[in-house]
């Protein structure tokens, strides 16, 4: 299967696109600044209530948010939103629970990307719903024969979640779908006479969807594909309801000390990651904070205040049913004592009439 890298397939079509497959600070040529570590285990759980934190990025477009899940959409032409990691993972286990997008000629995807194009990525045709396709590259180049297609038996990747988990480290490279072994690429395999293939420097992780069947791509791409898209039939939304991360080195940032790209040539600066700092520190919102919370506890919750609530409409009923109460005892105590005062007025007037008829007489 030719290469069609996340966003690289965007680039002749829109300018306004970044590429996914790009580097900021390319270290087989220069020296780079050093790249933030995860150096923790943690596990992402998205829905409306919440959202990315700080440790992720959209760099491309606007993601939604359903109930249990963050959702990417191809809304109109050429729409490709995604989301990357502000942190890297320096060999590291994967975990994406993921629903692909459905459609002709749009493609759903989760990457690793290093800062030299190492590349590890699980890719969805839309129009193929019971295949997902693996793939890895090293230091940006495209050899054959890297990706391949896995019939997934019984199981449609368009219509449920699903996961797809990534295991990497120095010796092997796995890809793993509902907890069965999909492909195992060894360190060894993935070499040739020009030097070494296997991805082995540390990685951020994008996620995203984009129109591989947009009219303006190459032939041999949009064929790839599944054909061109149908953007009036869209909208098209990809969603990831988790995403679990945990990095096997423990370390504060990770540098290379070389322009060779291998894994030996990595520096750890030892110490605490700020992402894991900010992690663990917990600063949620309060909407993160519910989201968090175990459904049992939400129904107590939600108990709770129902009985508050109860309470204080009963309290309030009686409060109002008191003072009305006292309401109209006040009124017919003032009324009686209108009517006595408007009864005595007119006995004193009688009386003034009658001793004036009196006397005149």
């Amino acid at each position: 299967m030719p290469r069609f890298s996340y966003f690289a397939a965007l680039l002749a079509a829109a300018s306004t696109v970044h590429a996914q497959t790009s580097t900021t600070c390319q270290p087989l040529n220069k020296t780079c600044p050093p790249d933030v570590a995860l150096g923790t285990t943690h596990t992402w759980n998205f829905s409306s209530n919440s959202i990315l934190d700080s440790t992720w990025n959209i760099t491309n477009g606007a993601v939604d948010y359903t109930d249990n899940a963050m959702k990417f959409s191809i809304k109109k032409k050429m729409d490709s939103p995604t989301i990357q990691s502000n942190f890297y993972i320096f060999f590291g286990r994967m975990e994406y629970h993921v629903q692909a997008a459905p459609g002709q000629g749009v493609i759903s995807s989760v990457v690793l990307e290093s800062d030299d194009l190492d590349e590890i990525d699980w890719e969805w045709i839309g129009s193929e719903n019971t295949q997902v396709q693996s793939n890895y590259f090293g230091k940006g180049e495209t050899i054959a024969g890297t990706g391949l297609t896995h019939n997934l038996t019984g199981a449609t990747t368009t219509d449920a979640y699903h996961n797809y988990t990534t295991w990497w480290d120095k010796d092997k490279l796995e890809w793993w779908y509902d907890g069965n072994l999909l492909r195992t690429l060894t360190y060894d395999n993935a070499t040739n006479s020009s030097g070494t293939w296997y991805p082995q420097t540390p990685m951020t992780i994008r996620i995203g969807i984009w129109p591989g069947g947009d009219p303006s791509q190459p032939e041999g791409r949009i064929i790839w594909a599944g054909g061109k898209i149908d953007y009036d039939a869209g909208p098209y939304s990809m969603y990831i309801s988790q995403i679990s991360a945990q990095d096997f080195t423990t370390g504060k940032e990770y540098s290379y000390s070389d322009h060779s790209g291998n894994w030996q040539s990595i520096n750890v600066t030892a110490g605490n990651s700020t992402i894991s700092d900010k992690l663990n520190t917990k600063h949620e919102t309060l909407a993160q904070k519910w989201a968090n919370l175990a459904p049992g506890a939400k129904i107590a919750i939600y108990a709770c205040v129902g009985g508050v609530l109860g309470i204080g409409l009963i309290v309030l009923l009686f409060c109002c049913v008191k003072q009305r109460r006292i309401g109209k005892r006040e009124w017919n105590i003032q009324n009686n004592r209108f009517m006595q005062e408007r009864t005595d007025m007119m006995n004193m007037q009688a009386e003034w009439r009658q001793k004036g008829y009196v006397e005149m007489k």
